[in-house]
């Protein structure tokens, strides 16, 4: 066999072993799409904080008791349209709730600081009003 017959065949096998190492590790597309599901409902919840942050300091340092008067999309998981579930607890202290396709955690070289890492399944952020909502990373 000639020289241009072995490389070709070596070009291939390391391809084909670096497209299934890429889906070992990253998952295939099906996974990819839930955990960017996952990122937009993250920032979904992000921005919600912040408005929430906002009412509590121009509204004499009250959290709100509801998220009623937030607006309809802003208050819902922006994938599944279920709302986030609001807990207050403290004056300045307070929770939002849903429900995660992945579990972030496990996510290769992701950073483990970051204060929106999550489960897969039911989770909830806390978050005081008194202090910045974090900043949420581009990807995971």
């Amino acid at each position: 066999m000639s020289r241009d017959l072995w490389a070709g065949i070596a070009a291939t096998i390391a391809v084909v072993a670096a497209a299934i190492l890429g889906f070992h590790v990253l998952g295939g597309p099906s996974n990819q799409r839930l955990v960017q599901a996952d990122l937009r409902t993250v920032r979904q919840l992000s921005e919600l904080a912040r408005q929430i942050n906002v009412t509590w300091s121009t509204g004499g340092k009250t959290l709100p008791a509801n998220l009623t008067h937030f607006p309809g999309p802003g208050k819902q998981d922006p994938v599944s349209g279920r709302p986030f579930l609001y807990h207050t607890k403290s004056s300045e202290e307070y929770e939002l709730c849903t429900t995660f396709a992945t579990d972030s955690r496990n996510v290769p070289n992701g950073n483990t600081t970051d204060p929106w890492i999550h489960p897969k399944g039911d989770y909830c952020f806390a978050f005081d009003a008194s202090q910045p909502v974090p900043f949420v990373p581009y990807s995971y």
